[in-house]
């Protein structure tokens, strides 16, 4: 079975005819205990992922052909802020009436009209 991989991607046996396809090695066999994976365009036996622990994760470095434990970035919780006490009673206890206003249109308004017929003012 021959395998074709399109400018990098997971191996298949079917092509279409876009450039960029070329044939790949046969998938290897996986010892007992290692697993077979398609990485950087190229097959690679592995040890399994480890385990993560709390706050740590592990990463494939392909560069070295390893897993490298990583720490988490950590982010300290935002811390719980009081919102501002709003007064919404005058300092002397008493409360004052609220103010409404309406609103106020202007326009004018002009009942004269400039017409002229032949320049005469009608």
């Amino acid at each position: 079975m021959t395998l074709y991989s399109f400018k990098g991607h997971y191996p298949v046996e079917q092509i279409d005819n876009n450039k960029g396809w070329y044939e790949v090695p046969a998938k290897p066999e996986a010892p007992e205990g290692k697993e077979v994976r398609w990485e950087n365009a190229e097959w690679v036996v592995r040890d399994p992922k480890p385990e993560d622990r709390p706050g740590f994760q592990w990463n494939w470095n392909h560069g070295e052909m390893a897993w490298i434990e990583c720490e988490y970035a950590q982010t300290a919780p935002p811390e719980e802020v009081d919102p501002p006490v709003e007064e919404t009673d005058p300092p002397s206890g008493e409360v004052e009436p609220p103010v409404i206003t309406e609103p106020t249109v202007s326009a004018v308004v002009s009942n004269e009209f400039d017409i002229t017929v032949g320049g005469v003012p009608i």
